[in-house]
C-alpha cells in the first residue's frame, strides 16, 4: 500500500532538511545545496517538497521555459530507504498538477536522464549526448597551458547577449547549429529562441562563438558552466559545431578559461553528439594530457525525453 504524501513549496528555512535528503548521493557530485537558495528567488522555477507525515521524503523542481510552453523536471530526490515504493510517481503527478494550475500555457514536459526510459508510452526520445569527464589538477593544467599556443583559442571570443539574440538565435544560424531545435545548457534543454536567453544566462557562466567577418555566419557556439558540487567543482561544456577545428578550439578555450577562474583541482565535462566523442577524447587525452574520471555517474549517455 502506497503511503499518502502531502506537498508544499520549499522555503529558505528548508535548506538543512533538503541537504540531509541529498546526503550521500551522486558520489559527492550533488549540486542542489548550491542551487537551492538561488532557485527560490526565480519566477520561472518552483521547488516542491513531499512529506510523509512530518518527514521530508522527496523533492523536485519545475523549470518553465520556451515562452511558457515547456516545463523541465529537475533535481528529483527521494529518501534513500523509501525508493521503489511509488513515492516518485506521486511526486511527479503533483508536479504536473502544480504546473498546469500555475503555468497554464505549458504544453509539454522534458527531462534529461542518464538511462533509457521505457515506462511511459507518451514519451519521445529527442536526442542523446555522450558525456566525458576529466580530472584537472594543478600540475596537469599548468603543463597543458604551457603547451597551448594562441592559435588554439584565438578563433574564439565571448558572445554578447545582443549577438546571441540578433545572430545566433535567428534563422538560418540556429537551424544550422541546432538542427533538432534544442540547445542543452548545463543539462537543461531549451528551444533556441530569444525568449530563452535569460534562462540560458542563468544556467551558464560563459558563451563563446567563433570569430567571423561582418556578413559571415558563425559556425560554432559553446556554453561553459562553473558548477560547484558537494565534494568537487565542475566546469561543464557543450559545443555546437560540425567543424572539427572550431570544435577543438572551443574545448581548448573552456579548458583554459576554467583553469583561470577556478585556481584549484576541478572536473572538466564535455557534452557532445556521439559523432564528436572520438574527437573530444583526442583533445582531452592526447593534446591536453588529461585523465578520464573513473565514475559511472559522470561518464554516460544523457538522453532528452519529451512528453505531451
Amino acid at each position: 500500500m502506497e503511503r499518502p504524501l502531502t506537498f508544499r513549496l520549499a522555503q529558505s528555512g528548508d535548506f538543512n532538511a533538503v541537504v540531509r535528503l541529498s546526503e550521500g548521493i551522486y558520489d559527492g557530485h550533488d549540486y542542489l545545496p548550491f542551487k537551492f537558495h538561488k532557485w527560490l528567488q526565480r519566477d520561472d522555477l518552483a521547488v516542491l517538497l513531499a512529506y510523509s507525515g512530518d518527514k521530508l521524503v522527496g523533492l523536485t523542481a519545475c523549470f518553465v521555459v520556451d515562452e511558457g510552453r515547456t516545463f523541465i523536471r529537475r533535481a528529483e530526490r527521494i529518501q534513500a530507504e523509501l525508493r521503489g515504493q511509488g513515492l516518485a510517481r506521486q511526486l511527479r503527478e503533483f508536479a504536473r498538477k502544480y504546473v498546469r494550475e500555475h503555468f497554464p500555457s505549458v504544453q509539454r514536459e522534458r527531462l534529461m536522464v542518464g538511462y533509457d526510459k521505457v515506462s511511459a508510452r507518451d514519451e519521445t526520445k529527442l536526442l542523446e549526448y555522450d558525456v566525458l569527464s576529466y580530472e584537472v589538477t594543478e600540475n596537469s593544467f599548468s603543463q597543458a597551458l604551457i603547451s597551448m599556443n594562441k592559435s588554439m583559442t584565438g578563433q574564439i571570443s565571448l558572445c554578447s547577449t545582443e549577438y546571441l539574440s540578433d545572430v545566433i538565435l535567428t534563422q538560418p544560424v540556429r537551424r544550422m547549429l541546432f538542427p533538432k531545435n534544442v540547445v542543452v545548457v548545463d543539462s537543461c534543454p531549451f528551444e533556441p529562441n530569444p525568449s530563452n536567453i535569460g534562462h540560458m544566462l542563468q544556467e551558464c557562466s560563459e558563451i563563446v562563438v567563433d570569430n567571423c567577418a561582418d556578413g559571415v555566419l558563425p559556425r560554432s557556439i559553446s556554453f561553459g558552466t562553473f558548477s560547484p558540487r558537494v565534494n568537487c567543482v565542475h566546469w561543464r561544456v557543450s559545443v555546437y559545431s560540425n567543424d572539427p577545428v572550431l570544435f577543438k578550439a572551443h574545448l581548448f578555450y573552456h579548458f583554459k578559461r576554467a583553469c583561470e577562474l577556478i585556481h584549484s583541482d576541478f572536473i572538466l565535462l564535455s557534452f557532445q553528439d556521439k559523432s564528436l566523442t572520438k574527437l573530444t577524447r583526442k583533445v582531452m587525452e592526447e593534446q591536453l594530457q588529461l585523465k578520464e574520471c573513473n565514475s559511472d555517474y559522470l561518464n554516460k549517455t544523457m538522453k532528452l525525453y519529451s512528453s505531451l
